[in-house]
């Protein structure tokens, strides 16, 4: 018997209907564990995301026997079956906690049934109205059309596009960049405050050392992360104690973790550092971050921070991507960085807060030709 296309289609809407309503979603269980390496290693979910295709069970087991700060896990199960799982990541860096970052894989068996549309909704509701996380980012290949489709429909907006953002099935795969945002009324309506004119420190920047970091650095950094206009223009806090350099510059950089430093008689004046992803599928990416101490800006020091750590990824590293975020209202920075090859993918609005303003801050990246 032939079924008109109004008719299949209103079947298909009850089916789907009833598909969600049956699904239960609650928090990650240990004995999940098994249900989901299957779904993280299902080939039809890698495709879309960053997952690597070697994951081994262990690792999920890692993954999933303890709780992580600021991680929210919940799986969607039909019929005892775990058949979807969605994380949302808080960001807990004290500037950034308005930020959350959800992600969420279904099963290719109960795709179109309207499950990933119920635990997206269960992820959006934990950020609106338990953590008030307000600015919402979700990365999406251009040609995932039903998980843009799916992001559009939950009121995210596209920022930007990352360029070969991911490695995948032979080729490079861009990112756009999904956010949804709703600020509260006093975030809308801050002012905001222009820098003041740092002082000058007169120097030969060509006499200035750049060199790897070492311990007994730790001393010159807290002291520039201390600068009000350092932390005004890095994600870093004018409160910050020695414990916390010491913890970051007096022990082994994390893996792929690459940094140097910029010194002047004995003094460190400046930092650059790369850290290289080290996901299988991202190691192509670098990600780039660099203070100088305002006592030394417009004297040519970060110019020379950014030719020996640009050496280090061409040269060295063979990176395909570095990528950095960096201000809208700090010109100086923009413009070092387009002299650089660095351009600028999207806008990330109201992407921190600091020196008593929400600051945007541009996404850059510099693509090496092949």
């Amino acid at each position: 018997m032939a079924i008109s296309h109004r008719h299949s289609a209103a079947c298909l809407k009850s089916m789907n209907t009833q598909s969600s309503s049956q699904l239960h979603i609650r928090a990650v269980h240990p004995d999940d564990i098994p249900a989901l390496h299957e779904l993280l290693t299902h080939p039809a979910i890698i495709r879309w995301t960053e997952l690597d295709p070697t994951r081994e069970y262990q690792q999920t087991v890692d993954e999933f026997q303890t709780a992580k700060n600021g991680v929210h896990r919940l799986v969607g199960l039909r019929d005892g079956r775990v058949v979807a799982y969605g994380r949302l990541h808080h960001l807990v860096r004290p500037r950034l906690q308005h930020i959350a970052l959800p992600t969420f894989y279904v099963h290719p068996d109960v795709w179109g049934q309207g499950i990933g549309r119920r635990l997206f909704a269960a992820l959006l509701d934990l950020a609106d109205n338990w953590l008030h996380t307000w600015r919402l980012e979700l990365p999406l290949m251009p040609d995932n059309a039903a998980a843009r489709h799916m992001a559009e429909a939950a009121g995210f907006e596209v920022e930007g596009m990352m360029r070969q953002a991911v490695f995948g099935n032979g080729r490079f795969h861009d990112h756009m960049l999904y956010t949804r945002l709703r600020p509260p009324s006093a975030a809308q309506n801050h002012p905001t405050t222009p820098p003041p004119t740092p002082p000058v420190h007169i120097v030969d920047a060509s006499q200035v050392l750049i060199r790897p970091a070492h311990p007994e650095d730790a001393g010159d950094v807290n002291a520039m992360w201390r600068s009000p206009l350092v932390a005004r223009t890095t994600l870093q806090l004018p409160s910050q104690e020695i414990w916390h350099a010491r913890s970051r510059v007096g022990e082994a950089p994390p893996p792929g973790g690459h940094r140097l430093a910029a010194e002047d008689n004995g003094r460190v004046i400046g930092l650059i550092t790369i850290f290289q992803r080290q996901n299988p599928r991202l190691m192509h990416v670098g990600d780039l971050g660099m203070m100088v101490h305002p006592d030394y800006w417009g004297l040519g020091i970060g110019s020379r921070l950014m030719t020996a750590i640009l050496d280090i990824a061409d040269n060295w590293l063979d990176l395909k991507r570095v990528e950095l975020e960096v201000n809208t209202d700090n010109p100086a920075a923009v413009g070092l960085y387009q002299k650089f090859g660095f351009e600028i993918e999207g806008t990330k609005r109201f992407h921190a807060f600091g020196d008593g303003r929400w600051a945007d801050s541009h996404f850059m990246a510099r693509l090496k030709e092949s």
